[in-house]
């Protein structure tokens, strides 16, 4: 028998192996891997994912904004601390936006919360 046959029947009994190993498996059923939610909790779940995705916006607005006021302080011609200053300012301004941003998410976590008990 050469190397590559001897490989062959290795691979073949190795893929065998596990899915019969996969097949024999208790905590995978195949038949209902997901559980049925009722319309309120997938409502619920889908106001949560829209929130959240609100929430993940808003920062990365607050973000790209910030880049833009750094790149116009670059740009307008300041004197160094004038340049300082207006950067700090825009990063200021992002972090009070992300704050901003985060209290609206948990507000309305909160909403959410109550409408649904």
């Amino acid at each position: 028998m050469n190397s590559s046959s001897l490989k062959a029947i290795l691979a073949g009994t190795a893929t065998v192996l596990s899915l019969s190993v996969m097949a024999a498996d208790p905590t995978v059923d195949p038949t209902n891997s997901r559980t049925e939610l009722t319309p309120q909790q997938q409502g619920k779940r889908d106001l949560k994912t829209e929130s959240k995705a609100e929430y993940k916006a808003r920062k990365e607005i607050a973000e790209v904004n910030k880049d833009l006021d750094v790149a116009d302080c670059k740009t307008a011609g300041l004197d160094s601390k004038d340049v300082r200053d207006c950067k700090r300012d825009a990063k200021e301004n992002a972090k009070a936006a992300k704050q901003e941003a985060k209290e609206i998410y948990k507000n309305d976590k909160a909403n959410i919360k109550a409408q649904t008990e």
